[in-house]
């Protein structure tokens, strides 16, 4: 998980756009649409992204108790921010770095209700580890709503 998003914070995700400037490709298009591949379309734009997205933005506005407008699009790429307590900072990167992976993956049938699917898998994984509700605490919960 840690790897995936590090790939993404620091723009080393092989977009089209990338291998068309060195070449590798013969276009810079989105294999999916028309669209530019870049490293936002593939997170956000592409396919299903906006309703993922969207619904990641719900739960993170649950947990910081915000609206849905401050949160930006490009925080899943650039997450530098700091929030207190430090349960609900781990809690909004949890949900962040299991949106970039999900979205990461090269299938094209993965639709919201499977994200939610693999959302409620990993939060059972992360609270049946030993440290897992002490990392979170009880901000996962807004996956329940």
């Amino acid at each position: 998980m840690r790897c995936m998003w590090y790939r993404v914070i620091h723009d080393l995700i092989p977009t089209n756009v990338r291998l068309h400037r060195i070449n590798v490709v013969p276009t810079d298009t989105c294999r999916q649409c028309t669209s530019i591949d870049t490293l936002e379309h593939r997170l956000i734009a592409c396919g299903e992204g906006r309703r993922i997205w969207n619904y990641s933005k719900t739960l993170i506005t649950r947990m910081m108790r915000t609206t849905p407008a401050r949160i930006p699009d490009n925080l899943i790429m650039h997450p530098q921010f700091h929030i207190w307590p430090l349960k609900r900072h781990r809690a909004t990167l949890w949900v962040l770095a299991n949106a970039v992976i999900w979205r990461l993956q090269q299938q094209t049938n993965l639709t919201l209700q499977y994200y939610v699917d693999f959302l409620h898998r990993s939060r059972w994984k992360l609270v049946r580890h030993k440290r897992g509700r002490e990392l979170v605490g009880n901000y996962l919960t807004a996956l329940d709503v």
